[in-house]
Parts: C-alpha cells; structure tokens; sequence
C-alpha cells in the first residue's frame, strides 16, 4: 500500500480530514450542554460522510489514503462521542463499550486485510445501515425524544451481529478464491 502526499489535497479526502477536526470541537460542545450546536455539527458530518465517498467514486479519486482516514475517523467519532455521552448524558456504558469494540475489531480486521497484502476492505450496504443505525441512536441522546433513546439503541445493537456475520460470510467466500 502506498500512500501520495497528493492524497492529501483531493476534495474526498480534505473532507474526511474536516471531519477528523471537528471531533474535539463536537466533544466540546456535547460536555457543555449545548445541544443543538453539536447537533449541527455531527450532521455536517454525516453530509461530508456521504459527498467525501460520493465525490471520490464521482471524481475518480478513491485512494488509500481515503480508504483509511475516512473510516478512522467515523470510528474515532463515534468513539468520542459515545464516552462523551457516557460521561455527561445517560448513555448506557455498556453501549458505548459495546460500539467502541464493534469499531476496533473492525479496524483490526481491516489492518489484518492490509498485512496480509489485501486490498483495503470496503463497507457494504449492511455495513453502511449498521453505522447509520448507530449513528441515530447516538445522535438520539442530545435530543429531547427520550422515549426514542433505548428504541434506536436496542435496533442498531441489533444490527451488529448480522454485519458481522454477512463480512465473515464475505470474508470465507474470498478467501477460497
């Protein structure tokens, strides 16, 4: 894997380093109540989410440099954001222990893909509604809905063990190839 320091200055990634910059600043606003702020930030996010791979599909510039730092800095999001939660809103502990170790097997995994001389693995469709799953639960806890709290939670815990099992089912059916 080789990464070009003109990776850096593509459009995709330039937004997927944008978001990386705005986790402090969402973590901030989160641990001093102002809600609604960090609300507009984390769906800026997700928009930039969406155009960074739309953009770089469109644009021909999907790099490996993309294909790291984009979902790094969903999952350092994510990370930040729940133990944020954790700490300053009732969110449960257990979820955010269960989202972060959900995340890092997922980098593992995908840093195992790279060691072994694979090409960097890509989300798929239930990968992606997994994430959107969680990412509404944990965007759920900084509104005031707080019926809709454990509803989105217990859906998007739900989610993981069928991605999980549909990347093993991928992963075999590639390897006996």
């Amino acid at each position: 894997m080789r990464i070009h320091a003109r990776e850096f200055l593509l459009i995709p990634n330039l937004l997927s380093l944008l978001r990386l910059l705005l986790i402090p600043v969402v973590v901030f606003l989160v641990a001093r109540g102002h809600n609604t702020a960090a609300l507009l930030l984390i769906l800026f996010g997700m928009v930039t989410d969406i155009l960074d791979g739309y953009l770089a599909r469109r644009l021909n510039q999907v790099t490996e440099l993309g294909k790291i730092i984009d979902p790094l800095g969903d999952k350092l999001g994510t990370a930040a954001l729940v133990v944020t939660l954790a700490l300053y809103r009732d969110f449960p502990v257990w979820a955010a222990i269960f989202v972060i170790a959900r995340d890092v097997a997922l980098l593992f995994g995908a840093a195992f893909y790279i060691a072994i001389g694979q090409p960097t693995p890509m989300s798929n469709m239930l990968g992606r509604l997994t994430a959107l799953a969680w990412g509404i639960a944990v965007v759920s806890y900084l509104t005031p809905w707080h019926a809709l709290h454990l509803t989105f939670l217990y859906l998007a815990v739900a989610m993981v063990p069928l991605s999980f099992i549909f990347y093993l089912r991928r992963t075999f059916r590639r390897s006996r190839i």
